[in-house]
């Protein structure tokens, strides 16, 4: 027969649940006693996720490891080529616009360009390309730039053209050189690069114009690397008497730098299908194209220091320490360093970052930060900082889908327990309700069988 009485719920609860515990114990072969918990699955996510997201920054060391690449300016118009006055201004060229800008030492973009280069040529690779500031810019305040433009008889120029600076506004241009295509409608391989030597003499990379014969042609102009006084005029110590050539026998070139430490300077070279090169340029080397391209073995030809294979296609390139160089690759998106020997020889290449699109310009700048532009922003780059171990994108890509699967998911286990409380809230208001109407006795009773 079986007897049922009511129980004041406090004791007795306790003295349930004590039982329901003491029914779950459990002997194990050397008399110890353990208890058997009740399973939690929605505690155990919540409790993951929240160790997750509190241990993330060393999990996942390089989601949260500071970058050292900070956007100086983005939303631009393919800024081709960047150089740094005296004061902390950054000049730079938009390719396709044919404005010269600047950005001021605060990182606001002027509205009004600082000059607007007319008349242009802007298709395939052509355009305004490269900008040089005068080794005494402070007190004449000229600016360099090169740039293409289309003659009536669809030939391809590259020309050099100086401005005077009063203040922010590029007045007076001047026209110091120009070199002509010697094939109508060429679009491919303008060069264009531009920069001062500790020399003080002006260097240009002119590229052949997709017309690879002319590179060995020391007449020529194109395919060259070329040296000139700062008024456009040859030096009278030029490897060839009443030439501006430098050096020969190069394809297609878009960046070059000195090292100050030695002198040495070196220059990217894009290569066809193979050998994209990075060369130490001399007084007078002829570095082979178009009868070889990458290590010739041929002592009348300079081989690269670095031969790559597959093509990147290198781009701007500076010295930042003594033997020590970054450059950018197109192709890739990645910032390349390079450490070579004192006698030139490569020590060591080793990639130190990557980025959506490619690279362009690579600078460095006298405040210790190397610069570099992509198609539509400038960035710097902090050469000092330690490099973390993974700063790939599509590696970092996973790390933090890691994060936000946890985040959402902790979010969920909230919502869960926030809807459980509520409806336990929502029971217990309830409850005198159904005893005054249904007649249910909401205290819990306690069933024992007498025999």
């Amino acid at each position: 027969m079986a007897k049922c009485e009511s129980q004041p719920s406090t004791p007795n609860v306790f003295i349930a649940t004590f039982t329901q515990v003491a029914q779950r114990r459990e002997l194990d072969g050397k008399g110890l006693v353990f208890v058997k918990s009740r399973s939690h699955p929605v505690k155990d996510i919540f409790t993951l996720c929240a160790v997750m997201l509190v241990l993330g920054s060393t999990i996942f060391p390089s989601v949260h490891a500071l970058s050292p690449v900070t956007p100086v300016l983005t939303g631009l118009n393919f800024p081709v080529s960047l150089k740094f006055s005296p004061d902390g201004r950054i000049f730079f060229n938009e390719k396709n616009t044919g404005d010269i800008r600047i950005i001021l030492q605060n990182g606001t973009l002027l509205p009004t360009p600082f000059a607007t280069v007319s008349p242009i040529f802007n298709g395939g690779e052509a355009g305004l390309l490269g900008i040089a500031l005068d080794p005494s810019f402070v007190s004449n305040g000229y600016v360099y730039v090169y740039f293409n433009y289309r003659d009536s008889q669809s030939y391809t120029h590259g020309h050099i053209r100086r401005y005077t600076a009063a203040g922010n506004v590029g007045t007076s241009p001047l026209d110091l050189f120009d070199v002509i295509s010697s094939v109508p409608n060429s679009i491919y391989h303008n060069g264009g690069y531009i920069k001062f030597g500790p020399d003080g003499m002006l260097y240009a990379q002119v590229g052949e114009f997709h017309n690879d014969t002319r590179a060995q042609e020391t007449s020529s102009t194109d395919g060259k690397m070329l040296r000139m006084s700062p008024d456009g005029s040859v030096p009278n110590d030029n490897p060839i008497p009443g030439s501006r050539v430098y050096a020969w026998g190069i394809r297609n070139a878009f960046g070059f730098d000195f090292d100050p430490s030695n002198d040495r300077l070196i220059a990217t070279e894009a290569g066809p299908s193979a050998h994209d090169e990075i060369n130490i340029i001399v007084k007078g080397g002829n570095y082979g194209w178009p009868i070889c391209s990458g290590i010739c073995h041929n002592p009348s030809f300079i081989d690269p220091i670095v031969d790559l294979n597959p093509i990147v296609t290198p781009t701007g390139i500076a010295a930042v320490a003594p033997n020590t160089y970054y450059f950018g690759e197109w192709n890739t998106g990645d910032l390349m360093r390079l450490e070579l020997a004192q006698n030139g020889s490569v020590n060591s290449t080793s990639q130190v970052y990557k980025q959506n699109g490619g690279i362009i310009a690579v600078e460095m700048a006298s405040n210790g930060k190397l610069y570099f532009s992509s198609p539509d922003a400038i960035y710097s780059y902090d050469v000092t900082a330690p490099v973390p171990p993974t700063t790939n994108i599509a590696v970092i890509s996973l790390e933090v889908l890691a994060i936000i699967v946890a985040s959402a998911a902790l979010v969920i286990v909230v919502f869960y327990y926030a809807l459980r409380f509520r409806r336990t809230r929502t029971s217990n208001l309830l409850r005198p309700v159904k005893t005054l109407l249904l007649g249910v006795n909401p205290v819990p009773t306690r069933c024992a069988e007498i025999r």
